[in-house]
């Protein structure tokens, strides 16, 4: 009975040492990944080796690139994206960046362009902004842009991912953001925006469409700019020659060009 017992707890006692073992062993491992992740998470194994860069069109591969080419040889894992935004939004106008990774070496960055709106004179050519005037490009000639030319603003400085520098107020070059936004619809069809001011210090904008026509436009309204479309498609569908629309006022008013001098008649 006694040797029985003996043999027992020996095999007891055995099995409780495996068990003990098999902690320890997995313990072990465990250790030795944790080791292995961390040596290779900082070491040379998920330095980046390619940049590769989406969404961009209007500015150039090679323009971004120049901004966070120091992250080359750096560590995947150690890289923050938010640095990597502010180093690109620092430098190049695009609206939006975002960065994510490929295992083992390469960083992707997908950028969103600003939008062009419109063109300010600047210079012996132009600084084209968005539509919260921003400053994409600066630029001796339009291109192929579909947009308006802003005149009657003297730009003091301008430089790219800023807002112009103005001589007039800025409250003036925010009611131009203004009308800009709420014109989008119909930008493409216009060739100028001007900006003036009244005996009053009221801002006047005079908008030219790129078929001819002129429109006075008052005090901004959202009324007025969802009208102005309709006014214009009826007077070309109505055949009544160009001339100047008038919606200063409640009611529109269109005052046709004299053909001989092509100014608006009295």
């Amino acid at each position: 009975m006694r040797q029985k017992n003996k043999t027992d707890y020996n095999i007891y006692v055995n099995r409780r040492k495996r068990k003990i073992n098999y902690k320890r062993l997995l313990l072990s491992l465990g250790f030795l990944c944790i080791i292995t992740l961390m040596s290779l998470g900082y070491g040379s194994f998920f330095t980046i080796k390619e940049i590769e860069l989406k969404g961009n069109n209007n500015i150039s591969t090679k323009e971004i690139l120049a901004t966070i080419d120091y992250y080359f040889d750096k560590n995947l894992l150690a890289v923050k994206s938010e640095d990597v935004k502010r180093s690109i939004q620092g430098t190049i106008p695009v609206k939006d960046v975002k960065v994510r990774y490929k295992l083992p070496h390469t960083l992707i960055v997908e950028v969103k362009e600003r939008e062009i709106a419109a063109a300010l004179s600047y210079l012996n050519g132009f600084a084209l902004i968005d539509s919260n005037g921003y400053v994409v490009k600066l630029g001796s000639k339009l291109e192929t842009y579909s947009i308006p030319v802003v005149t009657g603003l003297e730009i003091v400085n301008a430089k790219v991912a800023e807002k112009p520098l103005l001589e007039e107020s800025v409250a003036y070059f925010d009611i131009l953001l203004e009308l800009i936004g709420a014109l989008k619809p119909i930008l493409h069809e216009l060739s100028e925006i001007n900006v003036s001011v009244d005996e009053n210090d009221e801002i006047i904008f005079y908008l030219y469409t790129l078929d001819g026509y002129q429109v006075l436009f008052g005090e901004l309204d959202d009324k007025k700019i969802t009208n102005l479309k309709d006014l214009l498609d009826d007077l070309r569908k109505k055949g009544m020659g160009k001339g100047l629309l008038d919606i200063s006022h409640k009611v529109p008013i269109f005052k046709p060009f004299d053909l001989e001098t092509g100014e608006e008649k009295r």
